[in-house]
């Protein structure tokens, strides 16, 4: 783990009133203690932002130097430029490809029996937990062949070739502004004539290997229920590594999916957004507890509803 990008991060919640003080200092005081940043202080951190419902606080750094400005001067479109439309099909194809060889070599997915849940199903919105930094490898392999983009915060497309590939393959950035709110969402739209998946990671935030569904942010619900678009509730679950895993120290996965929910219409608009996302917080809280075969509760007792 890498202490200096760690304790930057640290620096910047604290300074914003993100990470509480007394957080703050014994994040600091038990850095110096082990002489780096480790697992240990790690899921200390996590473990108080959890006992705290700090939900949406950062769970590891990241470097925003040359995020895409998506300010209303990003191109999200190409449909005019062969090109780009060359570059998309195989770049996706590439993606598809490592999705299902990335998956099961570092996350040791190889199946998802709950990917019929998808079949047949035409655009649609899906949301996850936000547990590493290639978990998209996961929602690829979740969604299967099907057509997927992936909705990401601005530093996860760079303005570098790399960053460039990503977004001909998958990545969508959000808007930073209400300028480059209209596009984005006119991508949105035109992703959905593609009959493609749109995933969100709508607890925001990247928390390592934690399993706890967290509390989604509303996003994602209000653009399914602008696109008119089913939900679809996913959530990666961790077992124990054995074997050649367990000495390598990889984690073993297991992807689970549960059945499209689709906006109430009885509902006044306002509201249906909000619907749709507790009643796809509570799909998933019912994933978590199957699985695992545990009630959902965090750190300082049992989650209020």
């Amino acid at each position: 783990m890498n202490t200096k990008a760690y304790v930057r991060m640290f620096g910047e919640l604290a300074d914003k009133g993100e990470l509480p003080p007394d957080l703050y200092k014994t994040l600091l005081d038990e850095i110096a203690a082990d002489g780096k940043m480790t697992k240990r202080v790690y899921a200390l951190y996590i473990n108080e932002l959890e006992r705290r419902r700090l939900f949406d606080v950062d769970g590891t750094p990241f470097k925003t130097e040359k995020s895409a400005k998506t300010d209303g001067t990003y191109k999200y479109k190409h449909e005019k430029n062969p090109f780009w439309h060359i570059a998309h099909a195989i770049t996706s194809s590439v993606f598809k490809l490592l999705g299902y060889i990335g998956g099961g070599i570092v996350y040791g997915v190889w199946r998802v029996k709950d990917r019929k849940k998808l079949k047949r199903l035409g655009a649609c919105v899906t949301v996850s937990n936000h547990v590493g930094y290639l978990d998209a490898l996961l929602t690829r392999r979740a969604t299967g062949c099907k057509k997927l983009y992936i909705v990401a915060a601005p530093h996860n497309r760079k303005r570098t070739l790399g960053g460039a590939l990503l977004a001909s393959a998958v990545i969508i950035p959000l808007p930073i502004s209400l300028k480059g709110a209209r596009p984005f969402a006119e991508m949105l739209e035109y992703v959905k004539t593609r009959g493609a998946a749109i995933h969100f990671y709508a607890e925001k935030s990247m928390w390592l290997r934690y399993e706890k569904p967290r509390p989604y942010k509303e996003g994602a619900f209000f653009y399914a229920e602008r696109l008119g678009v089913p939900v679809v509730p996913m959530l990666y679950c961790f077992k124990k590594p054995r074997g050649l895993r367990r000495l390598l120290g990889l984690p073993k996965a297991v992807v689970r999916i549960a059945d499209p929910i689709y906006s109430d219409e009885t509902l006044p608009p306002r509201e249906r957004k909000t619907d749709l996302c507790a009643r796809t917080q509570a799909a998933v809280r019912a994933l978590y507890e199957d699985f695992y075969g545990i009630p959902l509760e965090y750190v300082g007792g049992q989650d209020d509803e």
